[in-house]
C-alpha cells in the first residue's frame, strides 16, 4: 500500500524548473485577478490531547505554502482560510474583489476529509457558476479518487486531486490557463485540456476520465510527480501570512485579512520546512515512501532568510521546523545550526530571539550528542522523539531504556526540551512488573522520572500509505462500523482504537486515556514545582503539566465516549480486499492501478483501457484495497 516510486535517475526535477514556472505563470495575461480561496479542512473532533494546543495556534505549512508560491506566480486576488479559525466559511459565499470564487483548492488531511468533502459540495451548490475544483494534500496523496463522485447527485467533487507537491499544482495551471481562451472560465479551461489530454503530461495528477460512462466513472492517474531537490527555489514565507482570514463565526468573508501583527498574535508558532526524509523503513509510517526514499533540505542561508524574514514581518518567536527526522543526516544539522548559530537580526544573536523545535529519532539524537551544544546555541529549545517503545519491542529503531535515560540527561544539561511520542499496541500489558519497562505505565513513569517535559501516546493501526494497511484488511482487524455507524475519518487519529485484534478493544481506548492521566496529574504537577529549580527546564516542566492536565480534561469525555461504544459494539471489520469505488488507470499504460481507496464499492468494474473507453478483458490482478 505505499506509494510507487519514480526511476532512481527521474526522481526530481531539473534545477530552477519551479522558478521557471513561476517566471511563465507571471507572463499570462487576464488571469491574475481570478478569485482564489485556498481552504484547509479541518474537523473539530479531533481537537484534543496531543494536539489540542498546537493546532490552533500554528496555521498549517502547506496552505501557506500554496498562496506563497501563487502570489509569486503574479496572483494576487486571493483568501487563505483555516476552518480551525473561521469554520462556517461556505466556498459558495465567498467573494474576493466583489467576484466569486474561480478557483477553490481543498487541502485536508485524512482526519479532516469529512470536512474537505463538505466543503466540495458547497461549491457545487453554484450550479455553473461553480469554480474550478482542486483537491490537495494528504488526503489527496493517497486516496485521491476518495474527492470525486461525492454524491448525492452524479458529478459532485473535485475536478482534480493533486498528488504532488507545489510544481504539480504550478504545472497544472499553467497547461490550463496558457490554453485558455478569451473569456473562458477556468472550470472550462480545465474541461477542455482535460478532453484533449492535455492534463496527461502533468504528473502528478488523478482526474476523472471524460470517456467513462457518468454511472461508471473511471479514474486517470498521471504518475507519481517528480520532486523538488532544491527546497531553496521556493519563495520565503509571507504572502501565506499576509492572506489568512480573521477568526470568526460568519458563512461570508471579512472584509480584509489579518494584518501582520494580528497573524503573529494568532499563529504564535510558525511551520517551516528545513529538510525532507528519513532513513528508517517503519511498516506503520509512509513517510518515507511519499519523498521517494530521498533526503532534501534547505541551505543554511534559506533557513535563516526564512525565520529572519517571519519573525521581522509577523513578530512570530516559536519556529516549529516539521521534519521527518531532523537528524538523519549529520552533515546538514551542522551546516543548518551553524548558520542558526551565526545569524544575527537587529543587532542580536538571532538564537537569543527565536525558539526552534524539531522532530528526530532517538538514534540519531544519541548518535550526534556531541552536536548538542552547537544546536543549542542556533535556537533549539525542544525535540519530539518519535521512540515509540523504550524496550523496541513494536519497532527497533535503536533505541533503549539505558540510551533514553542518557539522552534525556544530555539534553536536560543543553537546555533542550524532551518531547516523547508512544505507541501502545494490542500485545502491550498495561502494567508490568517491577523492573520490566514492557507495561504502558511503566514506561509512562520511568519516562517522567527522566525528564520528559511532554507526553503523546497513539494507539498502532494501519495508516493510510503503509505497509500496515493491506494485512489489517486481509486479517480482518480494521473496523468499518461500530455500534451500527461507520467509523470517521477523524477517528483514524491515533487517538481512537480503530483496528485491534484485541478481544477487548475498549480496554485498550481506556489505556491510552491512562497513559495521559499517568503522566498529566496533579502530583506529577507537584513533583516538577517541588523539583523546578533542579534544572533549567523546570519551569517547562509545570507549564507543559499545567497545558496537559487542561488537554486532559478535552480529551477525557471524548475517549470514554468511544471506549462505551467498542463495549457496547457490535464491531464491523472490512473483511478482505475489496475493488475500487472508481477504478483508477495509469496514463502511460492503460493498466488498473492499486492505490489506497476508502469508501465502499457501489459496484464492480472490470478495468478498462485507455480513459476507460472500452473493458479489457484480459485477466487482472484485484482492483485496489479498501480502508
Amino acid at each position: 500500500m505505499e506509494l510507487p516510486r519514480r526511476p532512481k535517475n527521474d526522481v526530481h526535477l531539473p534545477d530552477g524548473a519551479l522558478r521557471q514556472r513561476v517566471h511563465d505563470l507571471r507572463q499570462l495575461r487576464g488571469v491574475h485577478d481570478l478569485a482564489i480561496g485556498i481552504m484547509y479542512a479541518f474537523d473539530y473532533r479531533t481537537h484534543m490531547l496531543p494536539f489540542w494546543y498546537a493546532d490552533n495556534r500554528m496555521a498549517p505549512c502547506a496552505v501557506r505554502l500554496l498562496a506563497d508560491v501563487l502570489h509569486d506566480a503574479g496572483f494576487t486576488n486571493m483568501r487563505v482560510v483555516l476552518q480551525q479559525w473561521s469554520p462556517n466559511v461556505l466556498p459558495s459565499r465567498m467573494r474576493l474583489a466583489g467576484r466569486p470564487l474561480d478557483l477553490l483548492l481543498v487541502s485536508s488531511m485524512q482526519v479532516h476529509a469529512e470536512r474537505a468533502y463538505a466543503l466540495v459540495r458547497d461549491a457545487h451548490r453554484m450550479g455553473a457558476d461553480r469554480p474550478l475544483i482542486l483537491a490537495g494534500g494528504p488526503k489527496a496523496i493517497y486516496e485521491p479518487t476518495d474527492f470525486f463522485e461525492l454524491g448525492p447527485q452524479p458529478g459532485i467533487g473535485a475536478d482534480c486531486a493533486v498528488t504532488g507537491e507545489a510544481f504539480v499544482l504550478l504545472d497544472l495551471l499553467h497547461t490550463v490557463f496558457s490554453q485558455r481562451e478569451r473569456a473562458e472560465t477556468p472550470l472550462a479551461a480545465f474541461e477542455r485540456a482535460r478532453r484533449s489530454g492535455a492534463l496527461d503530461r502533468v504528473p502528478g495528477l488523478v482526474y476523472l476520465s471524460p470517456d467513462a460512462p457518468v454511472n461508471k466513472p473511471v479514474a486517470i492517474n498521471t504518475g507519481m510527480q517528480r520532486l523538488l531537490r532544491d527546497l531553496d527555489e521556493l519563495p520565503l514565507p509571507d504572502a501565506g501570512y499576509r492572506l489568512l482570514e480573521p477568526p470568526h463565526r460568519r458563512k461570508t468573508l471579512a472584509a480584509k485579512p489579518c494584518s501582520p501583527q494580528r497573524v503573529g498574535k494568532l499563529s504564535t508558532i510558525a511551520s517551516v520546512i528545513s529538510t525532507q526524509g528519513c532513513k528508517f523503513n517503519c511498516s506503520y509510517c509512509p513517510i518515507p515512501a511519499v519523498n521517494q526514499r530521498t533526503w532534501r533540505h534547505k541551505s543554511p542561508q534559506r533557513l535563516v532568510d526564512e525565520i529572519v524574514h517571519i519573525h521581522e514581518n509577523f513578530g512570530i518567536t516559536n519556529f516549529f521546523s516539521t521534519d521527518d527526522n531532523f537528524f538523519n543526516d549529520r552533515q546538514t544539522v551542522i551546516d543548518l545550526m551553524t548558520g542558526l548559530s551565526q545569524a544575527t537580526v537587529g543587532g542580536e544573536k538571532l538564537s537569543s530571539r527565536i525558539r526552534f523545535f524539531t522532530e528526530a529519532t532517538e538514534f540519531d539524537v544519541h548518535k550526534n550528542s556531541d552536536l548538542l551544544p552547537l544546536c543549542r546555541s542556533g535556537g533549539l529549545a525542544a525535540i519530539w522523539f518519535g521512540i515509540e517503545d523504550i524496550t523496541a519491542g513494536l519497532i527497533n529503531k535503536g533505541q533503549t531504556a539505558g540510551k533514553t535515560a542518557e539522552m534525556f540527561a544530555l539534553l536536560h544539561r543543553a537546555d533542550i526540551e524532551p518531547m516523547v511520542m508512544m505507541m501502545h499496541n494490542d500485545a502491550q500489558p498495561l502494567r508490568s512488573k517491577p523492573g520490566d519497562l514492557s507495561g504502558l505505565l511503566n514506561q509512562v513513569r520511568y519516562l517522567f522520572e527522566h525528564g520528559a517535559i511532554t507526553y503523546q501516546c497513539t494507539y498502532l493501526g494501519p495508516a493510510i500509505g503503509t505497509r500496515d494497511l493491506e494485512p489489517a484488511v486481509r486479517g480482518g482487524w480494521l473496523y468499518r462500523r461500530v455500534g451500527g455507524r461507520a467509523v470517521p475519518a477523524a477517528f483514524h487519529d491515533g487517538n481512537h482504537v480503530v483496528a485491534s485484534k484485541h478481544a477487548r478493544p475498549w480496554r485498550q481506548q481506556l489505556n491510552v486515556l491512562r497513559a495521559y492521566a499517568a503522566f498529566y496529574n496533579p502530583l506529577n504537577l507537584l513533583k516538577s514545582l517541588m523539583n523546578m529549580r533542579k534544572t533549567s527546564l523546570g519551569s517547562k516542566r509545570v507549564a507543559f503539566q499545567l497545558i496537559g492536565q487542561i488537554g486532559l480534561l478535552l480529551t477525557a469525555p471524548k475517549m470514554l465516549a468511544w471506549a462505551w461504544r467498542l463495549r457496547r459494539g457490535p464491531i464491523d471489520m472490512y473483511r478482505g480486499l475489496e475493488a475500487a469505488r472508481i477504478p483508477m488507470l495509469d496514463v502511460h499504460s492503460g493498466e488498473e492501478i492499486n492505490w489506497a481507496i476508502e469508501h465502499l464499492p457501489t459496484f464492480t468494474h472490470e478495468s478498462a483501457s485507455r480513459r476507460g473507453a472500452a473493458p479489457s478483458r484480459a485477466p487482472r490482478a484485484p482492483a485496489a484495497t479498501v480502508r
